[in-house]
């Protein structure tokens, strides 16, 4: 299968680019040489769907370096860097599927090529490759699964799919919810916001929807920048939660909407903003997303809604209502990464070590993991921790 990317003659720079990540990235340094000599992966192939982005290069090198045969790389929507697809793929051994400015339709079909290629282990965000591999009767059973995401467990839980092999819920780790989701997607959420439109944020009514771990970060990195923040969520308990740690908070998420300059969406959740909401939105509202999926904003009712759109720069659209203007960032894919370079490296560098040590434990076969969805074993949790302690 060939790749399909944006430019290949972007592998130089994208190689270029590559050199500064690996230098911050201890820990998967650490088990890509571990990986070395324990060839965890030997002879398999591995079908990834991950966002395609320098640190996810340098992960991607580790498992090869554990013995990977091939690896089939599926980017996730709206966050392509097409210099790191053009650099990987590049590479004889990786396959590469990402395009800066996919579609879901695209997404979904280099999803199926993959499952033509009968991968051995799926190390998944966005539940994409688990769901793909349901959708139809195939005659063989991948070794398991990683999902990296809330999103992913979500869209698992409710596909009504009878899994057949075990998924390991990497979100589900206490270091995931504490460090990555708590800390690092609300640095980099703001980051991306500041990228985006630099902002003063200091005085602004911003509006965060969804309270779990990332969404508390985010409001927590906002406020602590001096913005007005509000939240809601749908169940009460986080509400309360939000209200104690210092945030605005109601049941009524019309009455947030009206009072709010920047609303961000961080639920896992789809058609959390809808066009219903329009009569809600203040004159210059700014729409983001944080979730994984962009359609947790219904971008393409909201534009079909408006009696006009422009591209007022790059990564915003200004759609008016009447003589109401509302600015949608990044088409709603996820900012931290369509519009910066995602979460703290130091940050990935504990996530995907997470994930490339869940990987090594179900392509070995020695694990008493069962079929479907589960936690990350404690075990790994503690040696992740003290391996990155020592670095």
């Amino acid at each position: 299968m060939t790749s399909i990317i944006d430019d290949p003659s972007l592998a130089a720079a994208g190689k270029a680019r590559m050199r500064w990540f690996m230098e911050q990235m201890p820990l998967i340094a650490s088990l890509k040489e571990s990986f070395r000599e324990e060839q965890p992966f030997r002879g398999l192939t591995v079908a990834i769907c991950l966002h395609v982005e320098p640190k996810t290069a340098f992960w991607i090198d580790a498992i090869l370096t554990g013995g990977a045969e091939h690896v089939y790389l599926v980017g996730c929507l709206g966050t392509t860097k097409p210099d790191t697809a053009a650099f990987l793929a590049s590479n004889p051994r990786i396959t590469v599927l990402a395009r800066e400015k996919d579609t879901m339709a695209d997404h979904q079909r280099y999803l199926e090529l993959v499952m033509e290629q009968r991968p051995q282990l799926l190390l998944d965000n966005g539940a994409s490759l688990i769901l793909a591999y349901h959708k139809k009767e195939r005659d063989w059973v991948p070794l398991g699964a990683n999902e990296e995401t809330r999103t992913g467990r979500l869209l698992i839980d409710e596909s009504g799919y009878d899994i057949r092999f075990p998924v390991i819920v990497i979100d589900d780790s206490p270091l995931k919810k504490l460090l990555e989701n708590a800390v690092g997607v609300g640095q980099s959420v703001v980051d991306g916001l500041m990228r985006s439109t630099s902002l003063l944020l200091g005085g602004k009514r911003i509006l965060v929807i969804g309270y779990g771990w990332c969404g508390s970060g985010i409001a927590g990195k906002l406020r602590a920048l001096g913005a007005h923040t509000s939240v809601y969520d749908i169940d009460p308990v986080y509400l309360l939660k939000a209200k104690v740690d210092g945030h605005r908070v109601s049941e009524d998420l019309s009455e947030l909407i009206r009072e709010a300059e920047v609303l961000i969406t961080s639920t896992g959740r789809f058609h959390v903003i809808t066009k219903e909401h329009i009569p809600c939105f203040s004159d210059g509202l700014i729409l983001a997303n944080a979730g994984h999926f962009g359609f947790e904003i219904d971008t393409e009712d909201l534009r079909a809604a408006a009696d006009k759109v422009e591209d007022v720069g790059k990564g915003k659209e200004a759609l008016w209502y009447g003589e109401k203007k509302v600015f949608l960032l990044e088409n709603a894919n996820p900012l931290n990464l369509s519009a910066g370079d995602g979460n703290p490296i130091a940050i990935m560098d504990l996530g995907l070590g997470l994930q490339a040590s869940c990987g090594a434990l179900l392509a070995s076969g020695k694990h008493s993991l069962h079929r479907g969805v589960q936690p990350i074993p404690r075990e790994i949790d503690v040696a992740v921790s003290r391996r990155m302690l020592a670095l």
